[in-house]
């Protein structure tokens, strides 16, 4: 299917690249032999506008002495009115004024809309709505001599001998006819470079449009041409057009050659996707009696084959997901039992004691009862701990006083550690209060302490320290540091559950750790400093 719509991409190409080219060197053609024309009449319009303009420049610099002598907005100011009437009719002019500060003063109530005192080359608008806003005037003006004004004329100019003439700017038409020359047509003229045919009265004109000055003044000039004369524009339309007719055709070609060739493919193509997706569905052997055909035998010979050996494997997975059950339940178990051992070993040996005591009818010491009470506590927090992981149980967080916690705990760590260590703690935090799972705590780092007791075993000078410090964010950081054998290859894994380095060890204690922590809301994280000792920290919140 690739093959052929490759195939019918690189022939639309071809044929439209063919084409365009001839377009195009028609089209210059043409272009060159209609635009020498056409730049002589905009040319002559513009020339013929240039000698208006200087003959009125003339004019202006004789008029200029004349009203000098006048006051024109006092005593005089009838006469000059009077005045300007009679020149007006005398020299076919249409406006007459002085501008004083860009405003004029004869006739106040007429406000410009552009500046005249810069001679344009061609007409221009004096207004936009009112008197002298319907045709474009060409503007001459001549400094007075005794005072800071300007004397200002405007005229219509003259019509010219150009057989298609239009001349606008954003607001209409400047000089040409406005019934024939609408806004419509001229926003599209405007965006028109090439030359092209317009048809007016019944006339065949050739025309191009030319920017004068800036994009807003526009000039149209045009010649008559013979009916059967084509241009470029033309000449582009009719090569679109048969490049179209012949994409078309080969299109009815392609899809001819899709039935026949790319279609069985295409059925092959689905079935191979249905197998893929898992709906093991063999082919229809009429697909096709060539080739095809055959690669479609093997196909269904191949799901056959493999339908069998899913269905083994699924049956295989069923067994190694009930082992796998059986084991993680096994691990879990051990992991329980690994985890109470310490509270019970605590409680048998308070309660022999008590026995021993009863039995020699001594005294039962208080210590051991609180002991079994305690451990017994223990017990329980740590068979929450382990549902609150398998379940992922919100903590009991409460305000613990940390001084207390700090100093409690410290003792708990010396009985653990038991001289295997030596062992430094460091409470540099100024909080008194934090919110927490007291009994989870005490569980995180109790594991911590002992996995730093198995890490420093056999070292010559095992040292394990316990800190808690202040953090910016309105947080304290619990640490625990050993000079042990470090983490460095297990760094990665030491966090799953069931994970271990240790020969009696069921990898929950770091697993049950991390899991408390994120129940706070907070991350547990090990680190290799750079003295080489290994640390584990956490953070908690203040109250």
């Amino acid at each position: 299917m690739k093959i052929g719509i490759g195939f019918l991409i690189l022939i639309i190409f071809l044929v439209f690249m063919t084409f365009f080219w001839a377009a195009s060197r028609l089209g210059v053609t043409l272009e060159y032999s209609d635009i020498e024309k056409i730049q002589l009449l905009r040319d002559k319009a513009l020339n013929s506008w240039a000698r208006e303009q200087t003959k009125l420049a003339s004019a202006v610099m004789d008029i200029s002495e004349v009203f000098s002598q006048l006051d024109v907005t006092g005593r005089d100011r009838l006469l000059t009115v009077n005045l300007v009437e009679k020149l007006k009719r005398y020299l076919n002019i249409d406006w007459i004024d002085i501008l004083e500060n860009d405003r004029p003063i004869i006739f106040p109530a007429i406000e410009l809309e552009n500046s005249v005192l810069t001679p344009s080359k061609w007409p221009i608008r004096l207004r936009v709505v009112g008197p002298l806003s319907r045709n474009g005037y060409l503007t001459a003006s001549a400094k007075m001599r005794n005072r800071d004004a300007y004397l200002v004329v405007a005229k219509k100019a003259e019509e010219i001998a150009i057989p298609l003439l239009c001349l606008w700017d954003k607001s209409g038409v400047l000089v040409g006819d406005r019934i024939e020359f609408t806004s419509d047509v001229l926003k599209e003229y405007s965006r028109v470079e090439d030359t092209f045919q317009r048809l007016q009265k019944g006339r065949l004109f050739r025309a191009k449009t030319f920017s004068l000055g800036s994009d807003e003044i526009k000039l149209l000039a045009g010649y008559e041409a013979d009916a059967a004369t084509l241009t470029k524009t033309n000449v582009n339309d009719l090569m679109i057009q048969l490049a179209l007719l012949e994409v078309f055709a080969l299109l009815l070609l392609g899809y001819y050659l899709g039935q026949k060739l790319f279609k069985p493919l295409e059925k092959l193509k689905t079935g191979m996707e249905r197998v893929a997706n898992g709906h093991w569905q063999e082919l229809p052997i009429s697909i096709s009696d060539d080739e095809i055909g055959a690669v479609a035998h093997s196909f269904n010979h191949m799901v056959k084959e493999l339908s069998t050996a899913q269905n083994r494997l699924v049956e295989i997975q069923r067994e190694l997901m009930a082992k796998e059950k059986m084991a993680v339940l096994g691990r879990f178990s051990a992991g329980i039992a690994h985890e109470i051992n310490n509270p019970l070993g605590t409680i048998l040996v308070s309660s022999e004691m008590i026995i021993e005591a009863m039995e020699k009818n001594r005294k039962i010491n208080p210590e051991d009862v609180e002991a079994i009470i305690s451990e017994t506590k223990r017990c329980r927090g740590i068979v929450d701990s382990l549902l609150r992981y398998a379940r992922n149980r919100p903590s009991n967080i409460c305000h613990i006083n940390l001084s207390n916690f700090f100093s409690r705990f410290c003792t708990k760590i010396s009985e653990i550690v038991n001289n295997s260590a030596e062992v430094s703690f460091s409470n540099e935090t100024l909080a008194t209060e934090i919110l927490a799972d007291e009994l989870g705590i005490e569980q995180i780092v109790t594991n911590l302490i002992r996995n730093s007791i198995d890490a420093v075993e056999g070292i010559s000078k095992p040292q394990i320290s316990f800190s808690i410090r202040d953090l910016d964010d309105n947080r304290v950081i619990f640490s625990v540091r050993d000079n042990g054998r470090g983490i460095s290859e297990i760094k990665d894994n030491i966090f799953e559950p069931f994970y271990t380095t240790k020969a009696s060890g069921t990898g929950l204690g770091l697993a049950i750790s991390q899991s408390i922590i994120e129940g706070h809301g907070e991350k547990i994280k090990a680190e290799t400093l750079e003295t080489g000792e290994t640390e584990f920290s956490f953070t908690l919140r203040k109250a």
